[in-house]
C-alpha cells in the first residue's frame, strides 16, 4: 500500500460512514492524514487524529497546501478494525411504525462514488461540459429579413437594453439558468434530430402531450455485493419492463445519474426527485425494502410522463446490458445539446391557443400548486402524529385496560364458586381483547398510513419542481409584452416580434401540457391512494369490533 508522506486535507461536508465497511465518520472543519490515494472509484483512506483509520469520499475534502496551518502533528497510527470503528448515528434509522418522522433529510447525493465500478460500467466518472451558450441575439429585421446584431448596455434599472428589447441582467433567474430566454429570443444553436420530436394535440381541456406507448417497471432481487476484495458493499437491483420481460442491474448511483441527466435535459418539465441516498442503516432489511418500494414507484412516475418516457436516456437505463453499449450511451446522453430550454426545439407547433388564457391558467396554477404544498404538509404532519400515537399511545392505553381486566379475572378466580367460573372467565377474554387490540394498533399504520404516506411524500417532491416552471412561462409572457411594446413604438420589427411570440406559443402550449398531465396523474393516484387508506380503516375497525364481540359473547352465558 503507498502511503502518502503527511498529506493534509480539510473535511468540507458532513459524512456518516458505514462502519461496518471501513468508512470513516467525518465532520465538516475536521482535518484528516491522508495513508492511501490509491484505494479507487472515488475514496480515500485517511486517520483521523484520534488515530481511527478509515475510508472517506476525495470529494468531501480540501487538500491543505504545504506550510499552511493545520492540525497539530499526528499522533501515533493506531489501525482500527472496521467493526471498532466509529459507529455512524442511527438519528434516521427507518421505523415503519413511526412512519416517516425521522426520515432523513440528506440533500448531498453519493458523489463520492464514480461511475466506473473497477471496470464494470466505464472509465470515466467526469462529464464533459456543455457547449456554451451564445450571448449574441440577432433578429430579423424588416421586409428583406436581414439579420441586424445588437449591442447590449447596462440600464440604470438593472436590465439590459438593446436598441428594439430588454434582456434581463439577472443572469441567476430561472428563465436565464434553463435557457427559457435564449430560446424565446432565438438565440438557441442547437437542432432537433430524427425521432426527438414531441408533439402537442388540442384536447377538451387544452393542450396535451401525444401519448407513448405505456409499460409499467418492477424493482425487484435487492441484493448485497461488494468490490475492492470487500471493501466496499453495494445493493444492487433488478428492473423489469412490462412490455419486454428483459432484466437489467442497477445501483442507486446509476439511478442517481439518470435523475440529474433527465433534470438537466428537462429543466421545463417536472422530474420526480429522486428518493434519498441514506447512509447509516442502509442495509437493514426494513431501510433496503422500502428504498426498493421508492425506486419502484419513482421509475414508474417517470415512465408515465409522456415525453420522459420515450426520451434516449431514459430506454437507455431501461434497457441497456452490454457494457461496451452502455459507455457510449451513458456519453451521448452527457454530450446532448437538448438540455433546458433547448427541449422547446423539439416540440411541434401544435394547436394555437389563447396566449391570454394560457397566461391566466398557468397563473392561477402557481397559486394552485402553493395551496396544494401547504395543505399536503399538513396531512403529512398529522399521519406522522397519528402513526406515532398509534405505536404509542394508543397500543399501550389498550394494554394497560386489557391488563386491568385480566388482573381482576385473576383476582375472581381465587373464589371458586361453581356460579362464578363464567363471569371470570369473561373477564379474562375481555383482558385478552384488548391486547389484542392494541397489538391491532401497533400494526396498522403499515396497512393504511405509511402507505398514504408515500404518496404525500411523492407529490411534495413533485410540488417542488413547478415554481420554477410557472416563473419560465411568466417571464416569457412578460418579454413577449415588451416586444410588443417595441413593435408599438416602431421600435422592433413585426416579423421579429411574431417570431418570438410563436416560440412563446410552443413555451405556454408545453406548460398547458404538464398542467393537463399533472392533473390527470393527480386525480389517478390521490383516488387510488384514498380508496386503499379507506379500506384498510374499514378492515381495521371491522377486526377490532370482531374482537369486542368475541368477547362480548362470553357475557352471555354468565
Amino acid at each position: 500500500m503507498a502511503e502518502s508522506a503527511e498529506i493534509q486535507v480539510r473535511v468540507l461536508y458532513d459524512f456518516e460512514g458505514d462502519s461496518g465497511g471501513g468508512e470513516l465518520t467525518i465532520t465538516e472543519g475536521d482535518v484528516l492524514f491522508v495513508t492511501n490515494q490509491d484505494v479507487g472509484d472515488g475514496w480515500w483512506e485517511g486517520r483521523m487524529p484520534s488515530g481511527q483509520i478509515g475510508l472517506f469520499p476525495e470529494t468531501y475534502v480540501e487538500v491543505i497546501p504545504e506550510g499552511a496551518a493545520a492540525a497539530p502533528s499526528a499522533p501515533p497510527v493506531q489501525v482500527a478494525e472496521p467493526a471498532a470503528a466509529a459507529t455512524a448515528p442511527q438519528d434516521y434509522a427507518y421505523d415503519q411504525n413511526q412512519g416517516y418522522a425521522q426520515e432523513e433529510e440528506d440533500g448531498y447525493r453519493d458523489r463520492a462514488e464514480s461511475w466506473d465500478e473497477g471496470g464494470e460500467w466505464d472509465e470515466s466518472g467526469t462529464q464533459e461540459p456543455a457547449p456554451a451558450t451564445s450571448t449574441t441575439s440577432s433578429y430579423l429585421d424588416g421586409a428583406d429579413g436581414a439579420a441586424h446584431s445588437r449591442e447590449f448596455k447596462q440600464s440604470e434599472s438593472g436590465i439590459q437594453r438593446s436598441g428594439t428589447i430588454r434582456k434581463n441582467i439577472n443572469r441567476f433567474s430561472t428563465f436565464v439558468k434553463s435557457g427559457g430566454e435564449a430560446f424565446l429570443l432565438g438565440e438557441t444553436k442547437a437542432r432537433a434530430a430524427g425521432g426527438e420530436e414531441v408533439a402537442l394535440f388540442q384536447s377538451p381541456e387544452g393542450p396535451r402531450w401525444t401519448q407513448a406507448q405505456s409499460f409499467e417497471l418492477t424493482v425487484t432481487e435487492p441484493t448485497k455485493k461488494s468490490k475492492l476484495k470487500g471493501m466496499k458493499s453495494f445493493i444492487a437491483y433488478t428492473i423489469s419492463m412490462s412490455t419486454t420481460g428483459e432484466l437489467v442491474e442497477r445501483r442507486y448511483k446509476h439511478f442517481d445519474w439518470l435523475h440529474d441527466r433527465l433534470v438537466e435535459k428537462f429543466t421545463v418539465l417536472a422530474v420526480p426527485p429522486l428518493p434519498d441516498k441514506q447512509y447509516a442503516g442502509r442495509y437493514g432489511e426494513d431501510f433496503i425494502e422500502k428504498r426498493r418500494e421508492r425506486l419502484e414507484m419513482w421509475l414508474n412516475r417517470v415512465a408515465r410522463h409522456p415525453v420522459i418516457s420515450r426520451s434516449m436516456v431514459f430506454q437507455h437505463f431501461l434497457t441497456c446490458k452490454d457494457e461496451k453499449a452502455w459507455k457510449v450511451g451513458k456519453r451521448r446522453a452527457e454530450k446532448d445539446d437538448l438540455v433546458g430550454s433547448e427541449f422547446f426545439i423539439t416540440v411541434t407547433r401544435g394547436p394555437d391557443i389563447d396566449a391570454t388564457a394560457g397566461d391566466q391558467e398557468v397563473d392561477h396554477f402557481g397559486r394552485f400548486v402553493k395551496s396544494m404544498d401547504d395543505n399536503m404538509v399538513r396531512l403529512k404532519t398529522r399521519c406522522q402524529e397519528h402513526c406515532e400515537q398509534h405505536s404509542g399511545v394508543f397500543t399501550r392505553e389498550y394494554q394497560k385496560l386489557g391488563l386491568v381486566f385480566t388482573k381482576l379475572s385473576e383476582t375472581f378466580a381465587m373464589e371458586e364458586k361453581p356460579y362464578a367460573g363464567a363471569i371470570t372467565e369473561a373477564f379474562g377474554q375481555t383482558g385478552r381483547t384488548y391486547e389484542s387490540v392494541a397489538k391491532l394498533y401497533e400494526e396498522q399504520p403499515k396497512n393504511d398510513l405509511l402507505p398514504l404516506l408515500d404518496v404525500i411524500r411523492e407529490y411534495l417532491g413533485m410540488l417542488s419542481t413547478y415554481p420554477d416552471m410557472v416563473e419560465v412561462q411568466k417571464e416569457s409572457s412578460l418579454k413577449i409584452q415588451q416586444c410588443r411594446k417595441l413593435q408599438e413604438e416602431e421600435k422592433m420589427a413585426d416579423s421579429a416580434v411574431q417570431q418570438i411570440a410563436d416560440r412563446g406559443t410552443v413555451l405556454t402550449a408545453s406548460m398547458q401540457a404538464e398542467i393537463n398531465h399533472f392533473h390527470s396523474e393527480r386525480v389517478i393516484d390521490l383516488k387510488a391512494a384514498m380508496q386503499h387508506f379507506m379500506k384498510e380503516q374499514i378492515a381495521f375497525h371491522e377486526r377490532v369490533i370482531d374482537n369486542l364481540r368475541e368477547a362480548l359473547g362470553k357475557y352471555d352465558g354468565c
